[in-house]
């Protein structure tokens, strides 16, 4: 019944048919990218990400003076500032997770199978600086402690849950090998991809992501023995009662003073030589800071206002189309009305008419974008192509079109709805009699 309507309005129906497949094609960019960028930011969070509200970020600055600024007055400086009563634990480095230096990106595999790969961002670690207390990163079960992964010796390594998976098929891996491959043009035209470093797996982790507006949970750690820099950040973790705000309102330095004749800064309230803590900032403004650098946040709001006022003529103008297409219908459910057919069915009818129309269109539009998707995707390896890191829906490219083809349906099928809701309604409350005028 709803085939041999369509096919009866066939002259109608083509001009709605043309215009939800100029929709499909035009829509299918934006709706797939908000959707990916949404599912990033906020639906692919690890579940081993650690506990951020009791975080703090600092810097370490210098101030002139006869004072001495060296590793050991830089030392004393941590040791002040872990022995704050709010403070649990300290770590001293120029980096640390969240900071967004760690892009690195670099391909590994066990050492007993090298045909076992993955790509992983590598991040690093000073040794004996308490990095993974105070980061907060959770060992699996059957990994050395917090405080024992901390001590990590210099040819070990630290991987996530899913690296350890995807290279061994298994998280239990401490004291097993594994292999960094160069994969760089240069290794490629000359004798092929090389051996970069062996490393011994000293623990594993439960999955967490190095930038926090990166998709992928593969990160590895590499130790470093010391600190190489006089004026480092400092990330301090709190104790569970103590409050951030309060401690960075209590102890945050403002417009430090440099060179006061006794050689002390009135600006400072943890100072050891000419070493200060020369700001602080709660871990999570710190990340929101950082967040314009991977443009994630922008790109989602861009996207989602976009899309919403593309939806919002699309609204409009599927309603003025079925709005007129009903008026030139009113007859035919004036007829049907007076054989007595109810107005839910009527409803339901031409509600299955604009529906089968809407998925007809929506699989000739999603086809045209897919030589746009398939091409671009394999020749710039883009959202949709595999990147050989994890494997989760975004990045298989057939689960990845089919998902955003689904939801992309249901979102025009909703317009679509929207469109013959009102004048739909009103036509099949008309009577008969109302209804046969227009013959």
């Amino acid at each position: 019944m709803i085939l041999k309507n369509l096919w009866s309005h066939r002259r109608q129906n083509g001009w709605v048919f043309a215009e939800i497949i100029l929709i499909t094609v035009l829509s299918f960019y934006f709706i797939d990218h908000f959707v990916v960028t949404t599912y990033d930011r906020y639906f692919c969070r690890p579940a081993g990400d650690f506990e951020r509200e009791h975080l703090v970020v600092g810097q370490v600055g210098q101030v002139a003076g006869p004072d001495s600024s060296s590793f050991s007055t830089l030392y004393a400086l941590r040791d002040q500032i872990r022995a704050l009563p709010e403070v649990q634990s300290v770590h001293m480095s120029v980096s640390f997770i969240g900071d967004n230096d760690y892009d690195r990106v670099s391909t590994y595999s066990s050492e007993a199978d090298s045909t076992r790969r993955c790509g992983a961002h590598e991040g690093w670690f000073v040794t004996n600086e308490q990095f993974f207390e105070t980061q907060g990163l959770t060992p699996i079960e059957g990994s050395p402690s917090a405080e024992e992964l901390s001590k990590c010796p210099d040819d070990g390594v630290v991987i996530t849950r899913s690296v350890a998976r995807a290279l061994f098929g298994t998280d239990r891996v401490v004291g097993r090998r594994m292999v960094e491959w160069d994969f760089s043009d240069r290794a490629l035209q000359a004798e092929g991809p090389k051996v970069m470093n062996r490393y011994t797996i000293a623990g594993v982790v439960e999955d967490f992501r190095l930038n926090p507006y990166e998709r992928y949970a593969y990160s590895i750690l590499t130790p470093r023995p010391r600190l190489i820099h006089l004026t480092p950040k400092v990330l301090i973790r709190l104790k569970p009662e103590a409050d951030a705000e309060a401690f960075v309102n209590h102890y945050q330095t403002v417009n430090v003073p440099v060179g006061f004749p006794d050689g002390r800064s009135s600006g400072s309230l943890l100072r050891a030589g000419n070493h200060i803590l020369a700001s602080l900032i709660t871990y999570n403004d710190f990340i929101e800071q950082k967040a314009p650098t991977e443009d994630s946040g922008m790109i989602a709001t861009l996207l989602g206002i976009l899309l919403a006022l593309f939806l919002l003529n699309v609204v409009l103008g599927t309603l003025g189309t079925f709005w007129l297409q009903l008026r030139k219908r009113t007859e035919d459910i004036g007829i049907m009305r007076s054989f007595g057919a109810k107005r839910r069915d009527i409803f339901w009818m031409i509600w299955g008419e604009a529906a089968l129309l809407t998925l007809l269109a929506c699989i000739v539009g999603q086809l045209i974008w897919f030589q746009f998707a398939i091409n671009i995707d394999l020749s710039e390896g883009l959202s949709m192509c595999g990147t050989g890191r994890e494997r989760n829906w975004v990045e298989i490219f057939w689960i990845h079109y089919l998902v955003i083809c689904a939801i992309q349906y249901l979102i025009l099928l909703a317009v679509v709805t929207l469109g013959i809701l009102v004048p739909g309604w009103r036509a099949c409350r008309k009577r008969p009699v109302e209804a046969l005028q227009h013959l």
